[in-house]
């Protein structure tokens, strides 16, 4: 019996100086995979872009439903809809962006699209450098449309977001 207890801590003694003599695992980085469908919701999302700063009207109207709205931390009970969104983007335009980070959620004919929104602006800017956008696409006839957009300054809360109305809304009250 002593045999056996001395043959067991000799063979646990071997294998843990063989773990311990091993050498640490290297940490793997892992980079996420694009997939079809952030592809094609990036270049749905720049084409939009594109629109607005081309000014071209037309293609920013098929691209957003006919129920469109804005929604933004600024005032988030109150939705800019979808004309007055448009105006205030084409006057807002012409600035150069991009399209950082971008996540797709599918929902069978809706897809949730989130990103970073780099606003090339100077600091000075009413417009943030930085918007965390979240896109609603509905497929409406075989083409895709956004419902809602939600989208909130990521540097600086108190600044307005391309095409939004951040005008308080004015309650009147009975007295």
């Amino acid at each position: 019996m002593k045999k056996l207890a001395s043959l067991f801590t000799l063979l646990m003694t071997v294998s843990l100086l063989s773990v311990a003599a091993e050498p640490p695992a290297t940490v793997q980085r892992v980079v996420p995979t694009v997939t079809r469908t952030v592809q094609l919701f990036s270049t749905l999302e720049n084409d939009w872009i594109d629109a607005v700063q081309s000014r071209d009207t037309a293609t920013i109207k098929k691209i957003l439903s006919d129920n469109f709205e804005l929604r933004t931390s600024a005032v988030p009970g109150q939705p800019t809809p979808r004309d007055e969104s448009i105006r205030r983007s084409l006057t807002d335009a012409p600035f150069a962006s991009t399209i950082e980070q971008m996540a797709a959620h599918e929902y069978g004919n809706v897809i949730v699209v989130s990103f970073l929104w780099k606003l090339d602006v100077p600091p000075s800017s009413p417009l943030p450098q930085r918007i965390f956008v979240v896109d609603t696409w509905k497929q409406v006839d075989g083409n895709w449309q956004v419902s809602t957009r939600y989208a909130s300054p990521v540097d600086a809360p108190a600044k307005k977001v391309p095409g939004a109305d951040v005008t308080e809304p004015v309650i009147k009250k009975k007295i």
